[in-house]
């Protein structure tokens, strides 16, 4: 890639990134945060409808330049995380949600380019450290499915796991189907976690990305006995665990591939959202 290559939503799509990619609906402003009194960045978006809450640091520390003209229609990408934080006006109160911007890239810039090229390199070293991690222990995953801490530590390595390409040596085309080739080479090792009775409420306490991550992996798995119903089981488990109306009414009864393919839907969407689960940093 040329020191002028910048970000767009073709060179995204083509990577595999696009659910990461919103919509703004204004300019990124420098506001004080309506509780905390912080100056924090708000970033308001046409997929999400709570504002997204961007620090001051992180933009000053990677020198991004935000220009008033960056508005409306514009696109950003975006890794986003739940917190809960004290109210300082009330220590006793119930901690507030804050949706915030763990990183966040500007299109059309070559210098943002840049930098996320480092982003993606620091990925695909975690992905280098987390395929290891699997190849080493993947022997013992039956035994830690069967308690919490077990699965979060299969978890870690699982979310870490991704499919992102060198940006230095990437040549635009169709995407392989390394996840998917993973999943298989080590079906029999991740089929426990699938059918673990843990998996779900710990997945739900992790970012909407790794998440994501973690279900198209474990959706690839591949059951022997168990076919398709191991596969509608693991979905119809996640959904109960989601919690939400629309996603477990399409879980009830899977009759079709229609069923299936809607129910896969349904649980993207949730997963992708912030304001689902359990997600705290």
């Amino acid at each position: 890639m040329s020191k002028g290559a910048v970000l767009d939503e073709k060179f995204i799509q083509s990577i595999g990134m696009t659910e990461q990619l919103l919509t703004l609906t204004a300019s990124l402003e420098n506001v004080h945060h309506p509780v905390f009194q912080e100056p924090l960045f708000a970033i308001k978006t046409k997929e999400i409808e709570d504002t997204i809450w961007l620090e001051r640091k992180y933009v000053f520390d990677n020198q991004i330049s935000i220009k008033g003209s960056y508005g409306a229609g514009e696109k950003v990408l975006v890794w986003q995380v739940l917190t809960l934080r004290t109210d300082p006006r009330d220590a006793a109160a119930k901690p507030v949600r804050m949706l915030t911007a763990r990183d966040l890239f500007l299109l059309g810039d070559w210098r943002e380019f840049q930098r996320f090229k480092q982003f993606v390199k620091s990925m695909r070293i975690l992905d280098a450290q987390a395929r290891q991690w699997l190849h080493e222990h993947h022997g013992q995953f039956a035994q830690l499915a069967e308690v919490p801490e077990g699965i979060d530590r299969i978890l870690g390595c699982l979310a870490a796991i991704s499919d992102v390409p060198d940006l230095d040596t990437y040549q635009q085309g169709a995407r392989g189907n390394a996840l998917e080739m993973l999943a298989k080479t080590y079906s029999t090792s991740l089929l426990p976690v699938r059918h673990s009775a843990h998996l779900a409420s710990r997945l739900l306490r992790r970012t909407p990305d790794q998440r994501f991550m973690v279900f198209r992996l474990l959706s690839f798995v591949e059951d022997p006995q168990g076919g398709t119903g191991s596969l509608i089981r693991f979905l119809q488990h996640l959904a109960g665990a989601i919690g939400r109306p629309v996603t477990a009414e399409l879980a009830k009864e899977i009759k079709s591939s229609r069923d299936l393919a809607k129910l896969f839907t349904a649980i993207r969407i949730d997963l992708l959202s912030p304001l689902v689960g359990g997600t705290v940093g």
